[in-house]
């Protein structure tokens, strides 16, 4: 029987580009099975006057491979409650889904969709 129990991971997806969007997604990570589950909270359409801010639980898998800096890889999908702040009070339903790749520090590229937009980002391990 083997002693590897969940572990927990947090990181900050954050887009270079003026208006792009960001995220903090947490999640466990079952290393028997590489399974993820987790949630995302974060920002679509950052630097207009009033961001649109999402929810999502999310679930996927990870995976090793084997490649240079690059030893992680993962995928997470789920549903996003978007919600728009005031005066625009409302919230719809939207697809999300989240990918990355991340060396040993969990420090590296990825991307996050929250229906029609995506965001290529930053991603690095939050303490």
């Amino acid at each position: 029987m083997s002693d590897e129990s969940l572990y927990l991971v947090k990181l900050k997806f954050q887009s270079g580009v003026v208006g792009g969007g960001s995220m903090e997604i947490q999640f466990a990570v079952d290393p028997k099975t590489d399974a993820l589950n987790g949630r995302a909270n974060g920002h679509i359409q950052e630097g207009t006057q009033h961001s649109p801010q999402f929810t999502s639980s999310a679930s996927g898998h990870m995976h090793a491979t084997g490649y240079n800096d690059i030893t992680k890889v993962g995928a997470l999908t789920g549903q996003a409650v978007v919600s728009f702040p005031p005066p625009a009070i409302g919230s719809y339903l939207s697809p999300f889904t989240a990918s990355f790749a991340v060396d040993n520090q969990w420090n590296g590229k990825g991307s996050f969709s929250v229906g029609d937009n995506t965001y290529q980002c930053k991603v690095s391990l939050i303490d």
